[in-house]
């Protein structure tokens, strides 16, 4: 298509991947130096190939990472339409009548399949145009089994179905966008659940509204209620968040990770030109109701949270081979990138840029190391390397300590939070009915129907935040202590392999006493990191410089637990910052618990004076039920697999332990074995693993400027424009 953009181009997919490929080009370098040292002249390995290793997984992470996006509307409002303008193919079923029926999550792959997932845990794979045929709610055949089968109850019908995946060849999918398309709003009440339960999922929410069918009430109320789940999800997220060292961040507290809402208004081709600006204007009031803003605060969404788009004129203008200008969709698409790089890809680049560092840290160590004793004779070299071996073997056993402990405590925290777990909402679903006291409805008129339910409805909210508080603060106890003691081990043995270290080099410098070389090459490099600028993305990047993907998110789990310098070890800059997530153990779920319940039944009982005793023990039951939920096996498991997840750090800091001792000793041996068995050329050597030295460095110091750039650009002015660079 010829003077046209790709239609889904993200400007964070372009930049995370330079960054990605950056690493990868500093691996080439130091695999390139490995293999030059086994060559006739050489000096053997350094014994490096883990730092190659850390450097693909960490590259790996950025291409591989996701952005999802939870796409949200009415039946008939383009949802589909617009994710088919995206990928500038006929993907979603799309018709006049409503399609989707179920979530269906847009994946890639280089197959196209649907993969139908059924509650009962059984999946189905099928061709696109076997799924529009067979579950696609304007497909012939799935009318006329809802109308045999189902008592032409489309409710009946979705019951035994889950989601739905697409897998395709999409090259916006490959670089890591992920769509949930749902099904209309208010299908049925199960089904707003499991739309709310994606929000923990996603990055940013896309809200479909319609230019022909002007913002509903049904809509509206919807709306209001995602607000509201959102809000109560997010709360959540950042609630309690308390670091090991009992401090808080740069500005004094959490930083609450908001998932924005974008609100796109379709099908303004339908839509005469004289009536644009009256319905305009319907928007604008429409959004002052549902938002509580004013007039002019309303007005400035447009551009930035809402976009006028026509995604049938963009999908008839891709097929034409035009470009989406006048769509609305180009605009959404800067706006969406720019969010992501602000809110999400600043962490992920800041996590790049600490990886870089430590391995150029790393390399510079090993390089002195060997420079030390490059110019030794074979028994000199032979009588420090027994020398040495005992402080080796005693780092190796620190090492395993660690590794021991670890294990230990992570299973103890893990079985001992797992039991509190169920103890607690076992003992909070005996004593509910007891406990919580309906509002009186004696006197109440018919139409104080949506008050009632709305006191009812804040009554339940506040003693959920209760029992959460209650739970938050034993468990919270529980894992500090566990941590804090953990941590306090570390900083103890680390004190003790770093001594052992410590004592290796003096062994290896003993009778060296022309260190030129080794001076060179540390005196080469540019030391001159901004710290304080890379600090600026927040502790739980600058934690993430030794624990990789360690220290995502699980759940609704968020947050960091502090920023603590363990070990210095042979010259690279240790840090240990966010364990794994916040400590605030949220139970999955619990954001929508209860509400089923009430608005099931709130309409139901008020028409039947007689029986408000009935509805208030059903809806008591039903939460109850709910609550029980909490503590399924499932749900206990998930728990505790979130609790292990904070002691991820610890292991993979001895696990960079372990390679830090191995990789000594083997350098050590590799030197000794090329001394027997060649001439070593040591001015050649000195100069290779310079070059080695200044490579890497230099390639550390363009990731370092880069990811400066982007992070400037994003202080100064709220989003950024730097792909054209990359």
């Amino acid at each position: 298509m010829d003077n046209q953009t790709v239609s889904f181009d993200l400007e964070v997919i372009k930049i995370r991947n330079w960054f990605a490929e950056q690493l990868n080009a500093m691996s080439e370098i130091i695999a390139l130096s490995e293999q030059q040292a086994s060559g006739v002249g050489a000096s053997g390995a350094l014994a490096i190939s883990s730092l190659v290793t850390n450097l693909t997984e960490e590259a790996n992470r950025l291409v591989h990472g996701k952005f999802r996006f939870l796409i949200i509307g009415d039946f008939n409002r383009g949802k589909s339409t617009i994710l088919n303008a995206f990928f500038e193919q006929n993907l979603l079923p799309v018709g006049v009548t409503p399609t989707t029926a179920i979530p269906t999550f847009v994946k890639y792959s280089d197959q196209e399949k649907v993969l139908v997932h059924k509650k009962d845990g059984s999946t189905e794979s099928l061709s696109y145009d076997k799924y529009r045929e067979k579950y696609t709610l304007n497909s012939k055949g799935v009318k006329d089994q809802i109308k045999r089968l189902y008592d032409n109850s489309v409710g009946k019908w979705l019951n035994p179905l889950d989601c739905a995946e697409f897998f395709c060849p999409i090259e916006a999918l490959a670089q890591g966008v992920e769509f949930i398309d749902t099904a209309g709003l208010n299908h049925t009440e199960e089904e707003n659940q499991k739309t709310f339960s994606y929000i923990p999922q996603c990055h940013a929410i896309l809200f479909v509204l319609a230019a022909d069918q002007q913002f509903t009430q049904q809509e509206q109320d919807y709306l209001k209620k995602l607000l509201g789940v959102k809000q109560e999800i997010e709360d959540g997220e950042s609630q309690q968040q308390v670091p090991l060292n009992q401090t808080k961040d740069a500005e004094g507290f959490p930083k609450k990770h908001a998932r924005p809402i974008f609100y796109l208004i379709n099908k303004w081709e339908l839509v005469e030109e004289e009536h644009k600006e009256e319905i305009h204007e319907y928007f604008v009031e429409s959004f002052c109701d549902c938002l509580d803003i004013g007039v002019e605060e309303s007005e400035r969404l447009w551009g930035d949270k809402v976009f006028d788009v026509y995604a049938k004129t963009a999908l008839d203008s891709l097929k034409q081979g035009k470009s989406l200008e006048g769509t609305g969709l180009k605009e959404f698409q800067k706006r969406l990138s720019d969010f992501l790089i602000e809110d999400r890809l600043i962490t992920e680049l800041a996590q790049a840029v600490y990886a870089a560092e430590f391995i150029k840290g790393q390399v510079v160590s090993k390089v002195d190391e060997r420079l030390l004793v490059l110019r030794d004779d074979v028994k000199s070299l032979e009588n420090k390397i027994d020398k040495s071996k005992p402080y080796v073997a005693l780092m190796k056993e620190i090492v395993r300590n660690l590794e021991s402990h670890v294990k230990t405590d992570k299973q103890n925290c893990t079985n001992t939070l797992g039991l509190e777990y169920s103890n607690f909402f076992n003992k909070l679903i005996v004593k509910f009915e007891r406990e919580f006291e309906m509002p009186p409805v004696d006197g109440l008129t018919d139409t104080q129907r949506a008050e009632y339910i709305g006191k009812l409805q804040e009554k339940l909210a506040q003693y959920r935040q209760d029992k959460l508080t209650d739970w938050q603060n034993l468990s919270q106890g529980m894992l500090l202590r566990s941590l804090g003691d953990l941590k306090t081990f570390f900083d103890e043995k680390l004190v003790e392999y770093s001594k052992s270290r410590e004592d290796i080099r003096d062994i290896l410098s003993q009778g060296t006493f022309a260190l030129r070389s080794q001076k060179q090459s540390t005196a080469s490099l540019d030391p001159s990191v901004d710290e304080a600028n890379l600090s600026s993305a927040g502790s739980s990047a600058v934690g993430k410089m030794i624990l990789g993907a360690g220290g995502g998110t699980v759940g609704v789990l968020a947050g960091g637990v502090g920023a603590a310098t363990l070990a210095n070890l042979a010259g690279a800059h240790i840090v240990l910052g966010t364990i794994g997530a916040g400590l605030a153990l949220t139970p999955v779920g619990w954001a929508l618990l209860g509400a089923s319940a009430i608005a099931g039944g709130g309409l139901a009982w008020w028409q039947r004076r007689g029986e408000v005793q009935r509805f208030q023990k059903q809806m008591l039951e039903q939460v109850k039920q709910e609550f029980e939920k909490l503590v399924e096996p499932s749900k206990v498991s998930e728990l505790k697999e979130r609790v292990g997840k904070l002691f991820d750090p610890f292991e993979e800091l001895a696990r960079k332990m372990v390679d830090d001792a191995a990789s000594l000793e083997a350098s050590l041996n590799n030197l000794l074995e090329s001394k027997k068995t060649t001439e070593v050329n040591y001015e050649a050597e000195e100069e290779r693993l310079q070059a080695l030295v200044t490579n890497v460095a230099k390639q550390c110091q363009t990731i370092i400027n880069k990811y400066q750039e982007i992070h400037s650009e994003v202080i100064k002015q709220g989003s950024v424009d730097v792909g054209s660079n990359l």
